[in-house]
Protein backbone atom coordinates (compact mmCIF):
# COMPACT_ATOMS: atom_id res chain seq x y z
CA UNK A 1 0.00 0.00 0.00
CA UNK A 2 1.04 3.48 -0.74
CA UNK A 3 1.03 7.09 0.53
CA UNK A 4 -2.17 7.83 -1.20
CA UNK A 5 -3.68 4.53 -0.98
CA UNK A 6 -6.50 5.79 0.87
CA UNK A 7 -7.67 8.44 -2.24
CA UNK A 8 -10.26 7.49 -4.59
CA UNK A 9 -8.72 7.39 -8.50
CA UNK A 10 -10.32 10.70 -9.21
CA UNK A 11 -8.74 12.10 -5.98
CA UNK A 12 -5.13 11.21 -7.29
CA UNK A 13 -5.88 12.83 -11.27
CA UNK A 14 -6.07 15.50 -9.68
CA UNK A 15 -3.49 15.69 -7.68
CA UNK A 16 -1.44 14.55 -9.78
CA UNK A 17 -2.66 17.61 -12.37
CA UNK A 18 -2.46 19.88 -9.54
CA UNK A 19 1.30 18.56 -8.56
CA UNK A 20 2.16 18.89 -12.70
CA UNK A 21 0.44 22.60 -12.48
CA UNK A 22 2.88 23.61 -8.84
CA UNK A 23 6.19 22.05 -10.63
CA UNK A 24 5.47 23.89 -14.32
CA UNK A 25 5.12 27.46 -11.74
CA UNK A 26 7.89 26.35 -10.12
CA UNK A 27 10.11 25.95 -12.98
CA UNK A 28 8.90 29.20 -15.50
CA UNK A 29 8.27 31.85 -12.72
CA UNK A 30 10.86 34.40 -11.84
CA UNK A 31 13.50 32.85 -9.11
CA UNK A 32 14.69 36.61 -8.59
CA UNK A 33 13.15 39.73 -6.96
CA UNK A 34 14.92 43.02 -6.69
CA UNK A 35 14.48 46.99 -5.21
CA UNK A 36 16.54 49.45 -5.52
CA UNK A 37 20.16 47.80 -4.28
CA UNK A 38 18.52 45.12 -2.49
CA UNK A 39 18.41 41.61 -4.54
CA UNK A 40 16.41 37.85 -3.58
CA UNK A 41 16.92 35.18 -5.11
CA UNK A 42 14.83 32.30 -4.53
CA UNK A 43 15.47 28.57 -4.63
CA UNK A 44 13.18 26.58 -6.99
CA UNK A 45 13.34 23.16 -4.80
CA UNK A 46 11.49 21.22 -7.12
CA UNK A 47 12.84 17.46 -6.17
CA UNK A 48 10.09 16.92 -3.28
CA UNK A 49 7.16 17.90 -5.91
CA UNK A 50 8.72 15.19 -8.70
CA UNK A 51 9.08 12.63 -6.05
CA UNK A 52 5.48 13.22 -4.86
CA UNK A 53 4.39 13.37 -8.20
CA UNK A 54 6.08 9.89 -8.90
CA UNK A 55 3.99 8.48 -5.96
CA UNK A 56 1.04 9.64 -7.23
CA UNK A 57 1.84 7.75 -10.61
CA UNK A 58 3.30 4.91 -8.86
CA UNK A 59 -0.17 4.47 -6.95
CA UNK A 60 -2.41 4.69 -10.33
CA UNK A 61 -0.05 2.38 -12.05
CA UNK A 62 -0.58 0.06 -9.05
CA UNK A 63 -4.73 0.51 -9.49
CA UNK A 64 -4.86 -0.15 -13.41
CA UNK A 65 -2.54 -3.00 -12.89
CA UNK A 66 1.10 -2.04 -14.31
CA UNK A 67 3.62 -2.17 -11.42
CA UNK A 68 6.81 -0.09 -12.27
CA UNK A 69 9.30 -2.81 -13.28
CA UNK A 70 12.43 -3.18 -11.23
CA UNK A 71 15.84 -3.66 -12.71
CA UNK A 72 16.93 -7.08 -14.14
CA UNK A 73 20.20 -8.14 -12.83
CA UNK A 74 22.34 -10.42 -14.75
CA UNK A 75 24.48 -12.53 -13.15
Amino acid sequence: MGIYSHHTVEQLHQLRDTLTQSLHDRLTKATTAASGDRRVQFDQHTAEIRKEIAAVCAELDVRAGTHAHRPIYLV
